[in-house]
């Protein structure tokens, strides 16, 4: 099995962020900003240029806007391939609003339900968790112990299902969620002070494989990660976020 993690572009948030940081307050589900959107199109780009290393058996897509919007702009280029709008895969802290700006009281919201999503995006298989009523359904923020067992949940599913084959699964989830989910496959807890950064639209390469080239480990399944945040059709179309001018 391999596994494609792709963040996704530039949304508005993380726009709005970079010019005030926290003190400005968010979009609930925002879209991608301008430059979001032309990365998503150099990404699309690249990976039509590239189909030979990636090419997807499945994708699974977090139900943000914003990762649709990512997806939606390269998944063209896969016609046969099934896509699945999948909550698992959601950002870590889940979906919710600021109540108080000072106390930072949150309150959990649900998100966009199977019919508003599958009205945006109709070519999409919807999971079985998302309902009409959305898909976020704890009271406020996610708990970080939440967050750490979501990772290793989503892992497990995929070595379920596809870790005896040969299939390339791609996900297009979020930059928090993707450094747990690399924490989980080394089987640490992440700490404060440890990030594995992942720029908009960069791709992480993952794969379960069987070893057989090591005598030691002759038949074992391996984790093999790298690269990491990939991003050339980022530094090569001049859009990667100089944050040292923030």
């Amino acid at each position: 099995m391999q596994i494609i993690f792709i963040r996704h572009a530039e949304s508005e948030n993380n726009y709005q962020y970079f010019l005030h940081g926290n003190e400005k307050k968010y979009r609930l589900d925002p879209p991608l900003s301008g430059l979001g959107e032309r990365q998503a199109c150099a990404l699309t780009d690249f990976l039509a240029t590239h189909r030979d290393e990636y090419s997807f058996d499945h994708i699974l897509i977090s139900p943000t806007l914003r990762t649709l919007q990512t997806a939606a702009s390269f998944t063209h280029l896969y016609p046969d391939v099934p896509k699945t709008v999948w909550a698992p895969l959601h950002e870590g802290g889940g979906f919710f609003e600021i109540l108080d700006e000072e106390t930072r009281e949150t309150k959990g919201v649900t998100g966009m339900g199977r019919s508003e999503i599958k009205g945006k995006y109709p070519e999409y298989e919807i999971s079985n968790e998302i309902t009409e009523e959305g898909w976020y359904f704890l009271p406020e923020v996610e708990p970080h112990s939440h967050l750490i067992y979501r990772a290793f949940y989503v892992i497990e599913y995929l070595v379920k299902n596809y870790g005896e084959t040969e299939q390339t699964i791609a996900l297009v989830s979020h930059g928090n969620f993707h450094n747990h989910f690399i924490h989980a496959i080394l089987r640490t807890t992440p700490q404060p002070r440890i990030r594995l950064d992942s720029f908009n639209t960069a791709i992480t390469d993952v794969r379960y494989v069987t070893v057989d080239n090591n005598p030691s480990a002759e038949g074992e399944k391996w984790w093999f990660i790298g690269p990491l945040n990939r991003h050339e059709w980022l530094t090569e179309n001049g859009l990667l976020r100089d944050w040292s001018k923030k």
